[in-house]
This record gives structure tokens, C-alpha cells and sequence, in this order.
């Protein structure tokens, strides 16, 4: 059987980070992989960027856009212009990484291993130190939205020497197919910039494409966690995309289940944001959404009317606890015992 190799994109898209290009780029220009083009996508940075890839690395297409129109935004948009032309997929690369020589060859060929699977991510290692620990091997979901990395800081082993589904692909390096991008209804813009990658994925699941782990294809990434509870503007944009991402996807018999439980965790966090200086931050993200409503709504009542898997096939990639090591505290711990013995009802009920 002939080895399969289809045009590829791999888009990059940077924001005043000249300072991390020069290793990003070489490295995605010395891959063993031939079919693919490379973009470097500006989202009018202030700090050279875009004159440094025109300099050094002018084999590299350049797409600049006027204003910072958000990760979301970006790739919206150069998605919809790339897949009009004939590349069958297309990469979104973060700035911060250096990936393997081998990282979009082995990546391709996890796609293309079934026609099933839409979305594909490498093992995405931490940088220096760190750098045989994972940084993620396949982002995981709570059923109240809220997505973290998986097999966070674990090192690689036998359990993942072969490739496998995982519940959504990261944004750091995903891999995406023409026609799956297309079925879903594309990114979503309006995320502007965080779960951006979670709602893209989990409509695919939705649609029923898969997201594998390519267990060959191998990263590093430049990964600093940052509570979004001490960034004002993350944590506004992480609560107010938790919301859009749960409106949009669920069916309203999986809306009504975790109703008791979500707003339990709202008063819990309202509570905590009195205290820790982030009410405002909270507030603003339901602000958001109210006024969002008509669009999400309209987005929601698509998605519902198209999808072809039901919550309850796709109930088991929800996690039942949050399991992140950089959140971990006795307050978490108290809150995992209730997610999960309602996640035990929800499977019960749905």
C-alpha cells in the first residue's frame, strides 16, 4: 500500500514572540516530511516579527493581519482561505515549541491511519529541565467544562508507545483534516483566545470524528502554567469560554443534569472570587454570555440538529474529577469526591 501523503499547512501564528522564532521555525523547516508549506501568521505584533521571518527564513509565507484578532480569530480566518486551496490538512503550531525532524511525518500518518479520526496532536514534552516529562499526551475535559492537561509532568512510558484516542487534541500542535473542519462548522472565533481547541475537538466528537495521540510524533513546548485566577483577563476569557463551550455542545437532557451540580460550583466560586479579588473578572464572564446569547444560541441549535453521537456514547472522555497537578490543594480534593458521585448519577440518568 503506498505510503499517503497529502499536502499539509503548517501554520504558526505568532504575537510579539520574535524572541522564541528563530528555534520554532528551524525546526519545522528541517522536517523529513516534503508535502507541506509553512505560514507564519502575525496578529499585528509590535516587535519585528514579522521583518525577522522575511529576513532569515523568506521561504516562509507570511500572513499579517492589522489588529490581534485572538488565537481564535487567526486561525478562523486563514483556516477558511487555506482549506479553499489544495491542502487536504493543516497544522496550528504554537511559537514556543521545537518539534522532531520526524514530528509531521509521524503526526500525518496517525491521521490518515483511519478515515474516522479528524483531529491528531504529537506528545507535546515540557521544555529544558523538564524536558522528558509530559507537558500533555491528550487534553482531558470535566463534564462542567473545564479542560486541562493530561498526563501532566508524567514520563513518557509503555502506555503510550502506540497511538491512541484521547479526548481533544491541544492547540499547541493539532493536526486537522479538511473534511472533519469542515463537517463541525469550523473554529469558532468568538473564543477569541482559551478552549478554543476544546469546543473545535469536542464538535468533531460531536460529528463523529476522532483525536488520536500520535505516539511517534514528538514536541517540546515552552509551557508556564498560569492560574487564570491571578490574570484578570485569562481568567474573564477561560469562565466566559467554559460557558459558550457547555451551551453549544450539550444536549439539553445533559444541561438540566448538571444543573444542581454547576450551580453549586458557580456559588463556590463566587464565594472564592469575593476573596481572592476576581468577582468583577466572574461577573464580566456571565456579562459576556448574556450578551452572546442570540449567537450561541443560534450556533447551539446547528450543532444539536447535525450531530450524530449523543451524550451518552460520548459521557465516558468526560473526567470525573479535575486531576491537574498545578491545581492540586484540599479544597480541590473535597470538590472531586461530589464531581465524581454525581458523575455517577449523571451515568446513571443520561
Amino acid at each position: 500500500m503506498p505510503k499517503i501523503t497529502p499536502r499539509v499547512a503548517v501554520l504558526m501564528l505568532g504575537y510579539n514572540d520574535r524572541e522564541n522564532l528563530s528555534e520554532a521555525l528551524s525546526s519545522v523547516i528541517g522536517q523529513s516530511y516534503t508535502n507541506y508549506d509553512t505560514f507564519f501568521i502575525d496578529n499585528a505584533s509590535q516587535d519585528g516579527s514579522i521583518e525577522f521571518v522575511q529576513k532569515n527564513f523568506p521561504a516562509i509565507k507570511i500572513i499579517s493581519h492589522t489588529k490581534n484578532i485572538g488565537y481564535a480569530g487567526a486561525y478562523e480566518k486563514v483556516l477558511a482561505e487555506i482549506f479553499e486551496k489544495d491542502f487536504a490538512a493543516a497544522v496550528l503550531l504554537n511559537s514556543d515549541v521545537r518539534v522532531d525532524k520526524e514530528w509531521l511525518a509521524e503526526l500525518t500518518a496517525s491521521a490518515y491511519a483511519d478515515e474516522k479520526i479528524g483531529f491528531a496532536q504529537p506528545k507535546i514534552f515540557l521544555w529544558g529541565e523538564k524536558k522528558n516529562l509530559a507537558n500533555t499526551f491528550g487534553n482531558e475535559i470535566h463534564y462542567l467544562g473545564f479542560g486541562f492537561c493530561g498526563h501532566y509532568e508524567m514520563e513518557d512510558n509503555t502506555t503510550y508507545a502506540a497511538d491512541q484516542e484521547i479526548t481533544y487534541a491541544s492547540g499547541a500542535s493539532l493536526f486537522i483534516k479538511r473534511e472533519a473542519y469542515r463537517d463541525i462548522g469550523g473554529m469558532d472565533g468568538d473564543f477569541f483566545a482559551y478552549l478554543e481547541d476544546q469546543d473545535l475537538v469536542w464538535r468533531g466528537h460531536l460529528f463523529g470524528w476522532n483525536a488520536v495521540l500520535s505516539a511517534r510524533s514528538i514536541m517540546w513546548h515552552k509551557y508556564i502554567f498560569k492560574n487564570p485566577i491571578r490574570s484578570s483577563w485569562k481568567f474573564h476569557l477561560y469562565e466566559r469560554n467554559r460557558l459558550f463551550f457547555i451551551l453549544k455542545n450539550y444536549s439539553t437532557k445533559l444541561l438540566l443534569l448538571i444543573l444542581p451540580i454547576f450551580v453549586i460550583m458557580e456559588i463556590g466560586m463566587f464565594c472564592n472570587a469575593l476573596f481572592k479579588g476576581y468577582f468583577l473578572d466572574k461577573l464580566r464572564a456571565y456579562r459576556d454570555m448574556v450578551r452572546s446569547l442570540p449567537a450561541i444560541l443560534r450556533k447551539r441549535h446547528w450543532i444539536q440538529k447535525n450531530r450524530v453521537v449523543s451524550d451518552r456514547t460520548l459521557l465516558p472522555l468526560f473526567r470525573s474529577r479535575i486531576t491537574f497537578k498545578e491545581l492540586d490543594s484540599p479544597l480541590l480534593d473535597i470538590a472531586n469526591f461530589f464531581f465524581n458521585i454525581y458523575y455517577q448519577f449523571i451515568k446513571l440518568t443520561l
